[in-house]
């Protein structure tokens, strides 16, 4: 028999999305669904902190998206540029521990309504901090892969989060896997981005479209790559497409080039005129 004898296609399901409560009308595109988990990536000075002051401040991002803002920062109060975050959000913590993760986490499942909460992890995971102890998954690596359903029984999608680092290796592979988008800040090494285009080679299909979108991404001095995968897109800013899924390249990949190759250029020149 060459055809099955009954009807073996796959129906979507229907799901009432005001209970998902993860604004997904499109209104925010490109930017991703106010439920979400950012991960952003970038050295000192690369522009992490003006960025999440535009994203979770300004109501041309997601200024008015969230009941109540937290902060989990060890150096919230030492960076001038968080004035305004300091200001605006609701709590600010300089300490992480599992334990204030588990009670603000009981807040959020208490709290009445459809009022979402966001919670930015600034600088806190390092490569000291283990994802894992005596073979426990911790708290934080509990949320990230729960934290769309995380509610209060009659709402999902209370909670949104923001993850900045300075290393890339620093994000575990449970985060990266559960991710809305990434933000990748300032400039970065060869051997860096290389391992960047290893684990995400999903944008430009392998590890040398990757490399083309990043070097793309990197014209101005703040230019940032922003890469949704809510959308399968990635972006110089959040303006100039780079390359999607479905309409592939964006620019002449011939002619992209290198700033990695341009920065060492340039650190050789100033190394000569220095000796």
């Amino acid at each position: 028999m060459s055809k099955p004898s009954k009807d073996l296609t796959i129906y979507p399901i229907k799901i009432d999305d005001d209970k998902l409560n993860n604004g997904g009308d499109g209104n925010n595109y490109p930017l991703n669904n106010p439920v979400h988990l950012h991960l952003i990536v970038g050295r000192v000075k690369a522009g992490k902190s003006l960025l999440m002051n535009n994203l979770y401040l300004s109501e041309r991002f997601f200024g008015k998206d969230y009941k109540t803002k937290i902060l989990i920062s060890s150096t919230a109060h030492n960076d001038a540029i968080n004035k305004y975050m300091l200001e605006d959000f609701d709590f600010v913590f300089t300490d992480y521990s599992d334990d204030l993760l588990q009670e603000i986490l009981d807040i959020i499942k208490a709290d009445e309504g459809d009022g979402r909460f966001l919670i930015i992890f600034d600088d806190i995971i390092n490569s000291s901090q283990s994802f894992k102890r005596a073979g426990k998954v911790d708290l934080l690596t509990q949320i990230i892969t729960t934290y769309r359903h995380i509610g209060n029984g009659e709402f999902e999608g209370k909670l949104a989060i923001a993850i900045a680092v300075q290393y890339f290796k620093h994000l575990s592979p449970i985060a990266r896997n559960n991710c809305s988008g990434y933000y990748i800040m300032g400039h970065f090494p060869q051997s860096e981005v290389k391992k960047m285009g290893e684990a995400l080679s999903i944008f430009g299909r392998d590890d040398k479209g990757f490399m083309d979108i990043y070097n793309a991404s990197r014209k101005e001095k703040y230019d940032f790559l922003y890469l949704s995968i809510e959308h399968m897109e990635a972006r110089r800013n959040h303006d100039e497409l780079l390359w999607s899924d479905t309409e592939g390249f964006q620019f002449d990949r011939s002619s992209a080039k290198s700033p990695i190759e341009s920065d060492n250029v340039e650190n050789t020149e100033k190394n000569n005129v220095n000796k």
